[in-house]
């Protein structure tokens, strides 16, 4: 009699775990049918995907007025994707958009033309975009290998940036410093990581455009990034000396509160 009871009580059990096992099966296969029926714009998808293939900032991105790569463009937030396309595409279009980047593009400009009859046209990168004007300084020509003191001839050119960027036409800018560095590891006393060493060269450059020549320091921000935003290969000595760099950014703060980026 036990032994029966204890084969009902074994069926029993196989029968629910049977029940159990059609259920998750079902489940799966709800799930397999809601993901086909489901669709991806693959434009869209790939505009995103390259957003973080160079330094990404969370400003669209734009032109230039050099040889050299556009200004990246990065998403602040990816559940609302939809909404970023759309109010960038409308607002590039309105009046107010393209007189934001036709100001931009004629302050690049100013500013190309000033660093080419300063001797240093070829030394400086220049990019702009409706939000931002970009300044890339080579690392080499500020810094000592593993220092953040500003070299001799590298005070002249800050000087020459500095001047500029005093005028009337950027007083209603923020200037964010940004350094970056290779990927190659730096351990000394000063400098733990790269991460210190190009957040100390950023704060040098700014700290002088306080000091020296008078900016209100609530204008300016200084950040370090280390070898994280790489903009070339770190496998070459060409691609090191890309990646060793500053880069002074003007941005425009109008076009931030039209768009209410943060």
């Amino acid at each position: 009699m036990r032994r029966n009871l204890r084969e009902l009580d074994e069926k029993k059990g196989a029968g629910w775990m049977s029940t159990y096992s059609d259920l998750v099966t079902l489940l799966l296969c709800f799930f397999v049918m809601l993901f086909a029926m489901s669709s991806i714009d693959i434009e869209k998808f790939r505009a995103v995907l390259n957003s973080f293939t160079r330094n990404v900032d969370v400003l669209p991105g734009g032109a230039s007025v050099s040889n050299e790569a556009l200004i990246s463009s990065g998403v602040s937030q990816m559940t609302e994707l939809e909404v970023y396309f759309e109010s960038r595409s409308a607002m590039d279009s309105t009046e107010d958009g393209q007189e934001l980047n036709d100001e931009m593009l004629k302050l690049a400009e100013r500013i190309k033309s000033y660093l080419q009859k300063q001797g240093y046209g070829s030394d400086v990168n220049v990019e702009y975009s409706a939000q931002l004007i970009k300044l890339t300084l080579p690392g080499e020509i500020l810094f000592d290998s593993a220092k953040a003191d500003l070299r001799e001839e590298a005070v002249e050119l800050v000087e020459i940036i500095a001047t500029m960027l005093k005028q009337d036409a950027f007083m209603d800018k923020t200037i964010q410093i940004e350094g970056h560095t290779d990927n190659l590891p730096i351990h000394t006393i000063r400098y733990l990581s790269n991460w210190e060493l190009s957040s100390s060269r950023a704060i040098s450059v700014a700290r002088r455009f306080i000091q020296n020549y008078g900016f209100s320091p609530d204008k300016i921000a200084a950040t370090g990034y280390g070898e994280y935003r790489p903009v070339a290969d770190n496998t070459t000595v060409e691609g090191r000396a890309r990646n060793r760099r500053v880069e002074i950014k003007i941005i425009n703060e109008v076009y931030i509160e039209e768009n209410d980026l943060d």
